[in-house]
């Protein structure tokens, strides 16, 4: 019989606790699906249905988890998530295809049109690796293998790049999937209707933001979009027939119809912060470092500049 299980990866105690965070909001979701921790760090938490030590403490432990999985088909979660439906069909999904996962959705951004080593078609853009279902194989080991392998050799601050390349070159069946199991341009949902699938999973910086700057940890749902959008979501999965198949919600209207001009919640948004407050928090976000790698691309910098 073909075992499933999801796995978090997280080095360091911060982001341990966060994924201890995560697979809280992921458990009422999935309760009877066992959730595996690697970490380097001593944790105790019922969450847990086991908790691996990693044999190498990297900022990326997301090969390792998924190499060392004890599950057949293993779904793999960033720690800076919050689960909001279920999400197990993506199990049957691995059935089928060797791995699962969604586009970028900001891509035509500066992280998301950065190259490994050469320029592929925009017609198979970049890939985040945040949510990640890996079915177990000889072709899926190798390819993790190869990617880890990559990443050691070039020293890549980010992993998405040499993703995309080495899936683009592979043989692997690719399940792309929607963005509601990913999402991370969580403004979208302001336009999305009862005629949307309701969102599965937020993926957002902002959920680890507080790692880097001196800002409140956003902790909840409520937190990251305010309340009257997390209401709106809220209703969303409440309205969504793959969910609830036979609900017979009322049609939700968009949220940028009822609350035009509402602002999104953002932690780093502080009345009277300096100039120089500013320009920290903007360098410390993960759009400011995007925009100073791509400035210094252009002009041709070294990279410790």
């Amino acid at each position: 019989m073909t075992s499933h299980g999801f796995v978090f990866a997280a080095t360091g105690p911060d982001y341990t606790a966060l994924a201890r965070q995560a697979a809280a909001s992921l458990r009422p979701h999935c309760p009877d699906i066992p959730i595996d921790l690697f970490t380097d760090q001593p944790v105790d938490d019922p969450v847990f249905a086991r908790v691996h030590s990693l044999n190498k403490s990297t900022h990326r432990p997301r090969m390792e988890s998924l190499l060392r999985s004890r599950f057949d088909h293993t779904i793999c979660l960033d720690s800076d998530v919050l689960v909001l439906a279920d999400i197990s069909d993506m199990f049957e999904v691995l059935g089928r295809f060797d791995i699962a996962l969604a586009h970028d959705q900001d891509r035509n951004g500066p992280l998301a049109t950065t190259l490994y080593r050469r320029t592929l078609p925009a017609a198979f853009p970049q890939f985040n690796g945040g949510v990640m279902g890996v079915a177990r194989n000889h072709k899926t080991d190798a390819f993790l293998n190869d990617w880890q392998a990559v990443l050691d050799q070039t020293g890549a601050p980010r992993d998405q790049p040499s993703l995309r390349e080495l899936l683009f070159d592979s043989d692997l069946r690719i399940c792309t999937l929607p963005p509601e199991y990913n999402l991370y341009d969580i403004d979208q949902l302001r336009a999305w209707t009862s005629m949307d699938t309701a969102p599965r999973l937020l993926h957002h910086y902002h959920l680890h933001a507080h790692l880097h700057a001196d800002i409140p940890q956003v902790r909840t749902v409520q937190a990251l979009l305010g309340a009257p959008l997390a209401a709106h979501v809220k209703a969303l999965i409440g309205a969504d027939r793959y969910l609830s198949p036979d609900n017979h919600a009322d049609p939700v209207p968009a949220f940028c119809d009822r609350h035009p001009g509402a602002r999104l919640p953002n932690p780093y948004r502080k009345i009277g912060r300096t100039p120089a407050e500013k320009l920290r928090l903007f360098l410390a976000r993960s759009r400011g470092a995007g925009w100073i790698r791509a400035a210094k691309k252009r002009l041709s910098l070294p990279k410790d500049t």
